[in-house]
């Protein structure tokens, strides 16, 4: 593979890009087998704080960074929507970001909003669970299929699962409880690597509402596209009955 022309930066990303999908993927897969076991299930969460804002939190946010960035890393544009889905016009919604390295702790994060036993969820406490927004960027990509994947098996449906170059191997096939699927890509340096297109486990329960390639974007920016802010908060927005404001001009992403 030729290096020339790409810079010091690129070469170190797509170094870690290949590593990071070649040997932490497989790993990382069979850490997500073993929470699957009853013994895992089995022990008790602690029920969530109640939301400083004095709210529930009829809507949950998952987004998981790249594996190269910190889970707060403000140029994200996985992060900039957990910052705007925290302000003050959305006070039924929490919003936490991770990095796919401990994807399991935002698995956790999510469990920890529904009854504290094991098995699968009746349609009764589903009912009055809060619904859920999923967004992976890179490996994260990788880590958010995997979390819906797991909640799957707990029989808890997804609303929306957004994935953005995303980056592994088992990334390819969204799961049946996931309701709404879209992709973003790049064409980029890492474009040989990053996954193109979805299927989908069972089309007749999933909808694909995206595929796009994002044109002048990079690795990095391509997370900062508009659309992909539009398509989470446009889903939020539903999920709420459209009761809140959507208009917030300060919140222009950086390209």
């Amino acid at each position: 593979m030729q290096f020339r022309g790409i810079s010091l930066f690129a070469r170190i990303y797509l170094i870690a890009a290949c590593v990071s999908a070649i040997s932490c993927g497989p790993f990382l897969t069979v850490c997500g087998a073993q929470i699957n076991s009853d013994a895992s299930l089995q022990s008790p969460r602690k029920m969530p704080p109640q939301v400083a804002r004095g709210a529930q939190c009829r809507i949950l946010y998952l987004g998981i960074v790249g594996g190269l960035e910190t889970a707060n890393n403000p140029r994200s544009g996985v992060v900039q929507i957990r910052d705007v889905l925290r302000g003050k016009e959305y006070p039924d919604v929490c919003a936490k970001s991770f990095s796919p390295y401990v994807w399991l702790s935002g698995l956790n994060w999510v469990l920890e909003y529904f009854p504290p036993h094991p098995g699968r969820f009746t349609d009764d406490e589903l009912e009055r669970a809060p619904e859920i927004v999923i967004v992976g960027h890179s490996l994260g990509g990788w880590a958010a299929v995997s979390i819906a994947r797991n909640l799957d098996l707990r029989n808890i449906p997804v609303e929306l699962t957004v994935q953005i170059d995303s980056v592994g191997f088992t990334d390819h096939t969204v799961p049946k409880n996931v309701k709404a699927a879209a992709i973003f890509h790049a064409r980029d340096v890492l474009m040989f690597l990053t996954t193109k297109g979805i299927k989908l486990e069972d089309p007749n329960q999933t909808r694909l509402v995206e595929n796009v390639l994002v044109r002048n974007a990079g690795h990095e920016s391509v997370t900062r596209d508009p659309r992909i802010r539009q398509l989470v908060l446009g889903t939020v927005e539903s999920l709420r009955g459209g009761s809140a404001q959507t208009n917030h001009p300060s919140e222009q992403p950086r390209l």
